[in-house]
């Protein structure tokens, strides 16, 4: 069988157009959708789109088309199998192998080292057939398709990288039965991409995938923060007011309001809560506030409205007069308020978790081994401060509401989503942190669980991972590492069409003005901004700059803010003046 691809042209277009596949295969575009958005795509990049007609010993028997662009900065954007189908009435003739095999010999031919495709996970026709000619699932999902890989120079080992992170190598995934991570990117015209990989329960053959439950640890605060806000909205909770006498056996002394207890800075013990076994008898707030169970009892140790103090004991007061100010409970609340508006369906303070979501849901370390074999998790009757239950994909939505609403109003009228985000102390707010002026932040760690939960306050822009394993202490800064790299890497793929020609002019040297670290000089290296920083702790270092707007700029493994000016800069609002 001699299989030859001529490019799509006007001898064979109508014959190309007439192909089609199956009624029961609706998982490839019809042939005049692709050659048209190829039409679209090379009036825009010229030659990107490369469509082309599968011959096999002079009949037509197939199509397909290619992205083809090796000047892009990403090897995983450079070369993708972007259609391929074979006609109904030519397949399992062989045609599709070996066709493919061909597709493969093209790009291997003009300079590839790799090539991607993607198709629907339910596409098993496809899979079988990609999975025979080497194309290995890479643990991304985007636009609801798997995303497969094949290298094409040396051995063909699948590259599971994430928007050019590794995230495996970083949060040592190892393995089908190791532990496992979740991550979703929810994007500006990206809709949300998610990166799977490992087992979602230690020790078994338990694929992570987008939909699997994860505990949110302290993400919870946050969620909860929303809730309670959407009670402000509608004028029944006022965030000012004295609530001792909502809680009375718990203030002794007043005032406390939601204010200070959201920000941490009513000065209340009880930094965090280690969960029960999942099989525990339930408890009710006034006994955790009591310390009738494994945590001491609440109590002020600081002066009130002071200083930031984190503490889940306060959070879990605020839930305590929450639900006695609006008579219903956090769960209920929060179903009503958030995950309804936002269509969450498995996100929510599931505590204990509901069985009808066990079969979905990822056992956190070794939990299952040592203390439930079918629960392999905690029971947090603390749901304010550490219960809520959900996925990377559901926490991006909601991490998108909150940027919106801070922009221009949405699920939070605008003012109170700013209030929320406004800092009181140490750049915390209400249950979420500032990191820079334009990035907000918070992490969860529940025994066996970590999050980190990054939201752009100026673009639809959030980014959420989740790994069921705490045995090893430097995993929090690892899992905080991928999401950082993977939120920057974005945002400078959303600028990266910003205006570059007055770059040069932004060089030279600046005087030290800044508190935090001294930006002594910024240069160009390979059409890259770069900035030497003599740092207080950490001495000198080189940081990449990556633009965020016309003039402004963000610092790659940071979140210094750097603004342009004339013959000056700012960062984060501190001035520099241009030597």
């Amino acid at each position: 069988m001699k299989i030859k691809l001529i490019p799509v042209n006007d001898d064979n277009r109508e014959a190309v157009l007439a192909l089609s596949v199956r009624k029961d295969q609706p998982f490839v575009a019809p042939n005049d959708v692709s050659l048209r958005q190829a039409d679209e795509t090379n009036a825009k990049h010229p030659g990107v789109a490369r469509p082309f007609a599968i011959y096999a010993d002079g009949t037509l028997v197939g199509f397909c088309m290619f992205a083809f662009a090796p000047e892009l900065e990403n090897p995983a954007d450079r070369y993708w199998l972007w259609r391929f189908m074979i006609d109904k009435d030519k397949q399992d003739k062989g045609y599709g192998q070996a066709a493919l095999q061909e597709i493969i010999r093209y790009f291997k031919t003009n300079g590839a080292d790799r090539l991607y495709v993607s198709t629907e996970p339910e596409n098993e026709h496809g899979l079988h057939i990609y999975h025979n000619a080497g194309f290995r699932e890479t643990g991304i999902i985007s636009d609801d398709e798997a995303v497969l890989m094949r290298m094409l120079k040396g051995p063909n080992k699948t590259v599971k990288d994430f928007y050019q992170v590794p995230v495996d190598s970083l949060l040592h995934i190892k393995g089908k039965r190791g532990y496992g991570v979740s991550i979703a990117v929810n994007g500006r015209d990206e809709g949300i991409e998610t990166y799977c990989s490992g087992s979602g329960r230690y020790g078994q053959e338990f694929p992570v995938n987008p939909d699997m439950m994860f505990q949110a640890g302290s993400v919870s605060k946050p969620a909860f923060a929303v809730t309670l806000l959407r009670y402000v909205d509608k004028g029944i909770i006022d965030l000012d007011a004295d609530i001792s006498g909502v809680v009375p056996e718990f203030v002794k002394n007043g005032p406390v309001t939601f204010s200070a207890l959201l920000s941490h800075t009513a000065g209340y013990n009880l930094s965090g809560f280690p969960g029960y076994k999942a099989d525990h008898k339930p408890f009710t707030l006034e006994d955790i506030l009591n310390g009738k169970g494994i945590t001491p009892k609440l109590r002020r140790i600081r002066p009130y409205g002071e200083q930031y103090m984190y503490s889940g004991g306060g959070i879990t007061l605020a839930q305590l007069a929450f639900t006695r100010i609006t008579g219903v409970t956090l769960r209920e609340a929060f179903q009503k308020e958030v995950a309804e508006p936002l269509g969450l369906k498995r996100t929510g303070y599931f505590q204990p978790l509901d069985e009808q979501f066990v079969p979905f849901a990822a056992f956190g370390n070794k939990l299952a081994y040592r203390e439930n074999k079918n629960h392999g998790y905690h029971y947090f009757p603390e749901h304010a401060a550490a219960g809520l239950w959900s996925t990377p994909t559901e926490l991006s939505k909601l991490g998108i509401a909150i940027s919106r609403s801070y922009r221009e109003g949405g699920l939070l009228k605008q003012e109170t989503a700013r209030r929320m985000l406004t800092p009181v102390k140490d750049e915390y707010g209400l249950c979420i942190q500032r990191l820079s002026s334009d990035v907000a932040y918070h992490d969860g760690w529940n025994v066996g669980f970590i999050t980190d939960w990054m939201i752009s306050l100026r673009d639809d822009l959030c980014v959420v991972s989740m790994i069921n394993n705490t045995t090893n202490k430097p995993l929090c800064q690892a899992n905080l590492k991928v999401a950082l790299e993977l939120f920057q890497n974005i945002e400078e793929e959303i600028y990266e069409d910003t205006d570059k020609s007055c770059w040069e002019s932004y060089c030279g040297k600046y005087e030290q003005n800044c508190a935090d670290f001294l930006l002594d000089e910024v240069f160009l290296k390979d059409g890259k901004l770069y900035a030497k920083i003599a740092g207080k702790k950490n001495g000198e270092n080189i940081y990449q700059l990556y633009p965020t707007g016309d003039k402004t700029f963000g610092r790659k493994g940071g979140f210094a803010k750097i603004e342009f000016g004339d013959n000056c800069l700012t960062v984060d609002g501190i001035a520099c003046k241009k030597l």
